[in-house]
């Protein structure tokens, strides 16, 4: 890999807290998810009709993309 390539890594939160700042500095990207968000929030009305709208937009950007790469 080039020196400009970029590793995308997964870890479990207490491996991530174990780590020194110093370790962790070298990170220019970190970001938290929930382990599984659906099982989570499947009982939150406005969390389900948020995700609906998400999964519609998704949808339509795919098909839009893909008309213009082959349009």
């Amino acid at each position: 890999m080039s020196a400009n390539g970029e590793m995308f890594l997964r870890m479990r939160e207490q491996d991530y807290n174990a780590l020194t700042e110093k370790q962790r500095s070298v990170f220019t990207y970190a970001e938290k998810f929930e382990v599984n968000e659906w099982e989570t929030h499947k009982d939150d009305a406005y969390y389900v009709a948020l995700w609906k709208e998400k999964k519609k937009t998704s949808d339509k950007l795919k098909v839009y993309l893909f008309e213009k790469r082959h349009s």
